[in-house]
């Protein structure tokens, strides 16, 4: 092992100390979702897209047809909208080492992950905690 490697190993654990709870959680999120975007530009872009074609069935007040020769588009728009976040978890993941930078200010901003995709894990476990100074659990 050399000195280069030696020194990029310590500077990686050191940078794990100055992160907390939620910018770890934010980290996680970032890789979760970034690593799984062409799953959910797909998984996305149908259920989005079956949701909006049949809004359009309904507002125009029309058949199937409208239905069907909507969805195609729908689809589209939506694969692209989740792919653009899953390019901004990856773009949003390396900066998670200044975010944790940020967090060692006892003023400094409360972290969070970003909030495109509500209900994951990473979102319900930074609700929860237990305050540092006073040890009150806090939500």
């Amino acid at each position: 092992m050399n000195v280069r490697h030696a020194l990029l190993s310590l500077s990686a654990l050191a940078a794990t100390t100055l992160a907390s709870c939620g910018t770890l959680n934010r980290a996680g999120k970032d890789l979760m979702l970034g690593v799984g975007t062409p799953v959910l530009m797909v998984y996305g872009g149908a259920t989005d897209g079956y949701t909006s074609a049949k809004s359009a069935r309904t507002g125009l007040e029309s058949g199937p047809v409208i239905e069907v020769l909507a969805f195609p588009f729908t689809f589209l728009f939506h694969a692209i909208e989740h792919g653009v976040y899953g390019i901004i978890h990856l773009i949003d993941f390396p900066l998670c080492l200044f975010y944790g930078a940020a967090e060692l200010h006892p003023y400094g901003p409360d972290i969070k992950p970003l909030d495109f995709y509500q209900g994951t894990w990473f979102d319900s476990w930074a609700k929860s905690g237990t305050d540092a100074e006073s040890g009150e659990a806090s939500r």
